[in-house]
């Protein structure tokens, strides 16, 4: 049923009634109390005391009274009233709530009669409809019908933050960022001031959370006489809720690495008490195996909100397989109805080539030595190529096995691009990695290249060149960490004392920076006496750059005063590639003394990981398909951008680039991406999704995934903070106002609030006839006194 603006509908109907009136009739009183009585006591009184049988007696009284009862209605003139009136159907506004959290879906467990309507309602089960499908089920069903066949002309508003007209009920989406109820009603009520409203109808889960108060705006529609029905959709019983949501994920994983999901669950109503178990499944990517149970918490939901950590081992994925798929699950509580937010899936990409990694010191320091030792040592997963700088040149510069040896640092753009995803550079001053200038210039540029299209760049401090000598230099913009300009900067405190640093996030340490899953032992590893060896001198800089993120920092404040400490190690991105400072050269090797290779390796192995996957985790270096977040509110458009380059690593200048979409539900669907102008290579696509959830991107090229990303959807953070259903408000509106409050498994009782029959009808003109200046009354009248005579006549009467 369509919607006409209550501003521009269409002409009521005229029509056409007839009527009788009599222009001079008296006020009732007299005609009761005066004229009756006085009417039969004349006509009795003729014939009082005349010898008559009862019969006639009667019917002589009788003719006498018509007759004057005909002439008291002459005198009070009859006529006859011909009026034309313009009818005006009487009007149902009904308002529809389009917010996001009408997209639940609520398992109505333990209501057994609910869930028999509902699903007769909708023709499945009602964990398996949202509300808003619920919704549009009843109306289309059930109300807008009835509305239709006792003649109600029905006016559809859909509202979230703001009341907009409805042409359909196909164009509901369940997007709004918010619930607000009250003005929807006052607002309605304004746009339809002075209209044949009769009733308003509210189809909502009914929680507020903007706007005005619903009660005042009840409380207007009361004034203004039109009550206000509420149909809540949702389950109504009180709230036992769980919801788990992810708090961080590694975008990729190198094969063989082990992976660490934080989340956190939430709980919400106020008996929700005892534990519960997190539960962390692999899934199988081509659902042809049962999930795997890799990692379980026990929580106690006192404690609820709080991050839990699961870590699943290494898996044993097929050899085909490009990423590593998982289900967190919380256990749900007894007669939880929202069980969509108890789960979680997601995917991790799976790095299964190894990355090559160019790693180049000036000299054969403590870091050096053993941070070589560690990447050649890795063969299976990392490829690395070492350049010690300090070297004779007849010495055989270190490689991993079955990969060539390098005479001289690469240079070129192409030998960096084609050939690295990671180049650590130690104390050494990038501008003379060669006799020749130009080729320390070349060098500098390409590095840029190398880092603008993915690649990943770490620097270890050092005492002599490095940081030092490139400090005022172009190639300081690639670090994360502002430097003095002179390069003379020098640490004014004692190298003889050790330093532990500190966690600049101990809480949620970055993947690099997390070494052990529990983060009580973690920190205690960073900070504590009990845990790693800590450093002795570190390279001093201004400040990390904006946008930056700092892992770890000095544990005293500086020298200068003030409250900041010396950040020491700092990651970046610059702009798709990513980058790391760190500031000492002494620490990360010394944690061998205690701990073997056990931390040594696994801060090493994080660093890598983390700075190689702006290149491995799309699976082509070519190719970036990347969300420009990693969630969205259901509200917001998702954005997409693609960065193509060809076969020359140059920007590739097609219009358009195809990639493909599929969202938590149904099977992938191609997606357009179109050239951004201004940005060679650069392509940008935006949709809406259709519900919350994890969405996965990619782009193929001969059937292969040559780059993919993931992002969520989420409920906007009004709508998510409490989407459980207030039957107390819609039934307090209905009541203040007058109306009728029910569900909507019981839809139908709503309908005898719409009888029928309750057109509006305003005179346009009227027209009067006189009904007794005839001949018909004259003969009537004649015709009474004539039978009269008669009668007295066969009775010898005078």
């Amino acid at each position: 049923m369509g919607l006409l603006d209550p501003l521009q509908s269409a002409p009521e109907p005229e029509a056409l009634r007839e009527s009788w009136r009599l222009l001079e009739l008296p006020a009732p009183w007299i005609v009761v109390l005066v004229l009756i009585p006085a009417v039969l006591a004349v006509a009795a009184g003729a014939y009082w005391k005349e010898n008559l049988p009862s019969p006639s007696r009667v019917a002589m009284v009788g003719l006498r009274v018509l007759s004057f009862s005909l002439l008291l209605v002459v005198l009070f003139r009859p006529v006859k009233v011909t009026q034309h009136e313009l009818v005006e159907a009487p009007k149902v506004v009904v308002i529809v709530d389009d917010s996001a959290s009408m997209r639940r879906m609520d398992t109505y467990t333990g209501d057994e009669t609910a869930r028999a309507a509902l699903r007769e309602l909708a023709g499945r089960a009602p964990e398996t409809v949202s509300r808003l499908e619920l919704a549009t089920d009843a109306l289309q069903a059930t109300l807008l019908p009835h509305l239709a066949q006792r003649g109600y002309d029905a006016r559809l508003f859909r509202f979230d933050e703001r009341l907009t007209d409805l042409t359909g009920l196909d164009a509901l989406a369940g997007r709004g960022r918010g619930t607000h109820l009250g003005d929807a009603i006052g607002q309605v009520l304004a746009r339809h001031r002075g209209r044949h409203v009769t009733d308003v109808v509210v189809v909502s889960d009914g929680r507020q959370n903007g706007g005005v108060d619903v009660l005042d705006a009840a409380a207007g529609a009361r004034a203004a006489g039109i009550p206000v029905h509420t149909v809540v959709v949702g389950d109504t019983r009180p709230e036992r809720n769980l919801a788990v949501e992810l708090v961080e994920a590694p975008p990729g994983v190198l094969e063989g690495d082990e992976v660490a999901l934080s989340v956190r669950v939430n709980a919400r109503g106020s008996d929700v008490q005892g534990s519960t178990q997190v539960l962390l499944e692999e899934l199988d990517p081509d659902g042809r195996e049962d999930p795997r149970t890799v990692a379980s918490e026990t929580i106690d939901l006192a404690d609820a909100g709080d991050r839990v950590v699961l870590i699943a081992p290494p898996g044993t994925s097929a050899l085909d397989a490009t990423q590593r798929r998982f289900r967190v699950t919380v256990q749900e509580l007894p007669d939880e109805r929202m069980l969509d937010d108890n789960v979680l899936e997601l995917s991790v990409h799976l790095v299964r080539e190894k990355i090559r990694v160019l790693y180049v010191d000036g000299y054969p320091r403590w870091e050096y030595r053993f941070l070589k030792d560690l990447l050649l040592r890795s063969d299976d997963r990392i490829d690395v190529q070492v350049y010690l700088m300090s070297a004779t040149p007849d010495f055989p510069q270190e490689a991993t096995s079955g990969i060539g040896r390098l005479t001289r640092v690469p240079s070129d753009r192409r030998e960096l691009l084609d050939g690295y995803d990671v180049i650590l550079l130690g104390d050494v001053n990038p501008y003379a990695i060669s006799p020749d200038p130009a080729l320390g210039d070349e060098f500098v540029e390409s590095l840029f290249e190398f880092v603008e299209q993915g690649g990943g760049l770490g620097v270890i401090a050092g005492e002599w060149a490095n940081p030092k000598a490139v400090a005022g230099t172009e190639f300081a913009k690639l670090l994360p960490v502002v430097l003095e300009g002179s390069g003379s900067l020098v640490l004014d405190v004692s190298t003889e004392i050790e330093y532990r640093p500190l966690l600049e996030s101990p809480t949620n340490p970055h993947e690099i920076v997390r070494l052990h899953p529990d983060l009580e032992l973690n920190r205690e590893l960073w900070e504590e006496p009990t845990g790693l060896h800590g450093f002795y001198w570190h390279y001093p800089v201004v400040a990390a750059k904006p946008g930056t993120q700092v892992l770890l920092r000095h544990p005293q404040r500086r020298p200068t005063g003030g409250e900041e400490r010396d950040p020491l190690l700092v990651v970046g991105y610059y702009p798709a590639g990513r980058t790391l400072f760190l500031a000492t050269d002494d620490q990360t090797w010394r944690w061998r003394f205690r701990y073997v290779n056990r931390y040594h390796e696994r801060f090493w192995r994080n660093a890598v990981r983390w700075l190689a996957l702006g290149r491995l985790k799309d699976g082509d270096r070519r190719f970036g398909l990347e969300p420009l977040r990693t969630r969205y509110g259901l509200d917001e458009r998702v954005t997409l951008e693609a960065r193509v380059l060809d076969e020359d690593y140059q920007p590739q200048d097609a219009e358009s680039q195809e990639a493909y979409l599929q969202g938590p539900e149904g099977p992938p669907e191609p997606f357009s991406l179109v050239r951004v102008e201004g940005r060679p290579g650069v392509y940008r696509g935006t949709f809406l999704a259709e519900r919350p959830g994890f969405y996965r991107a990619w782009i193929e090229v001969d059937g292969a995934h040559v780059a993919s990303s993931e992002f969520e959807v989420v409920l906007p953070s009004r709508e998510n903070a409490n989407p459980s259903p207030d039957p107390e408000a819609m039934a307090a509106v209905a009541r203040l106002s007058g109306g009728r409050a029910v569900s909507v498994s019981d839809a139908a009782s709503l309908l005898v609030e719409f009888p029928g029959g309750e057109e509006r009808r305003e005179p346009i003109s009227s027209q009067l006839q006189d009904a007794w200046d005839n001949w018909s009354t004259l003969l009537l009248a004649l015709g009474l006194l004539s039978v009269e005579w008669i009668l007295r006549k066969r009775h010898d009467l005078i």
